[in-house]
């Protein structure tokens, strides 16, 4: 009896340890845009989007608040000649709002070769809040804008 309750607890623990929870759900869901980013599925895309999301882009003037908007943006800023892209995140931290939304913020950059070179956009600064709505996690808020470059040290004072 003893040997089976021993058993009992390990896979119980196990099974704690394997699932993911909202946290986990929502970055590997937010994960998807880095990937159709580079695709030139720009329905696909915007489809990440809910349809009341509030959008800025990059290149956003203004909020952006409708799907048509949101699929606006992504065929004006992702047409064109390409060559191969690739979108890289990093440095992403997520904040369980609740068993229901996340929000995370990070840094990404995409690279895309043109004419035999490689061309670095980025880093880019991204926020993001990820809700579920039924079995989905889509993007209601996001925010992406380029990284300031650091200021250059101050002179030293004179002598």
């Amino acid at each position: 009896m003893p040997h089976r309750f021993c058993v009992c607890l390990i896979l119980l623990a196990f099974s704690t340890l394997t699932q993911a929870g909202p946290k986990e759900d929502a970055l590997a869901a937010y994960q998807k845009f880095f990937t159709t980013f580079t695709t030139n599925n720009h329905d696909q895309l915007a489809a990440l989007f809910a349809p009341d999301a509030l959008f800025y882009g990059t290149g956003s003037a203004e909020l952006v608040t409708t799907p048509e908007g949101v699929l606006k943006y992504f065929v004006a800023a992702l047409s064109g000649a390409r060559g191969e892209v690739k979108a890289r995140p990093f440095e992403q931290t997520a904040l369980q709002l609740s068993d229901t939304a996340v929000a995370i913020s990070g840094k990404w950059q995409s690279e895309r070769t043109l004419d035999g070179k490689m061309v670095t956009n980025g880093p880019s600064r991204n926020t993001v809040v990820m809700q579920k709505r039924g079995d989905r996690w889509l993007i209601v808020q996001f925010h992406n804008s380029p990284t300031p470059k650091p200021k250059p040290p101050a002179p030293a004072p004179a002598k």
